[in-house]
């Protein structure tokens, strides 16, 4: 029974260890409020910013609850003027962490404008056509119903996210 203990023994105190660990890692994620961040909109400062590039004509954005199954949605805003909506996806590029990108459509379903909220494409290349003002400018003026926006090269993943 001895020798079995001391067999045992180390993979036992490595269990508990574990589970003490995991246990304080969860309670400080719960405390930390981290999961509530993960999920929360935006101010209406950064909003602001957003829509000044996603929707430029739009005075001031208000979030509106929206039911979808696609696991890409982020959120919609409606521009209180009635200048059009905005809506926040996450779209995948490179990365596998994905880019959220606000879309600015006017009430004819035109786009106005794509700004890149966040993303960690590649330094160098794919983070320039998320960045690039140019080639995010090629947006605007496209129906939400067909993109004629090509892609760039040696960024296609990048590219080809902001487009689907």
């Amino acid at each position: 029974m001895r020798k079995t203990w001391e067999l045992i023994r180390p993979t036992f105190v490595l269990v508990v260890i574990c589970l003490v660990i995991s246990s304080l890692l969860a309670l400080t994620y719960n405390l930390a409020g981290v999961a509530e961040l993960a999920n929360a909109g935006y101010s209406s400062e950064q909003l602001a910013e957003f829509a000044s590039t996603a929707l430029p004509e739009a005075d001031e954005l208000k979030q509106v609850k929206v039911s979808t199954e696609d696991e890409s949605f982020h959120s919609a805003y409606k521009a209180q003027n009635g200048t059009g909506m905005a809506i926040v996806l996450v779209t995948k590029g490179y990365n596998s962490d994905g880019m959220t990108v606000m879309y600015g459509f006017d009430n004819g379903g035109v786009m106005r404008g794509v700004c890149v909220i966040a993303q960690n494409e590649t330094p160098g290349i794919g983070d320039k056509v998320a960045t690039d003002a140019e080639y995010l400018g090629r947006f605007a003026g496209q129906p939400a119903d067909s993109f004629t926006v090509d892609t760039v090269a040696g960024a296609t993943k990048t590219s080809t996210g902001l487009i689907n």
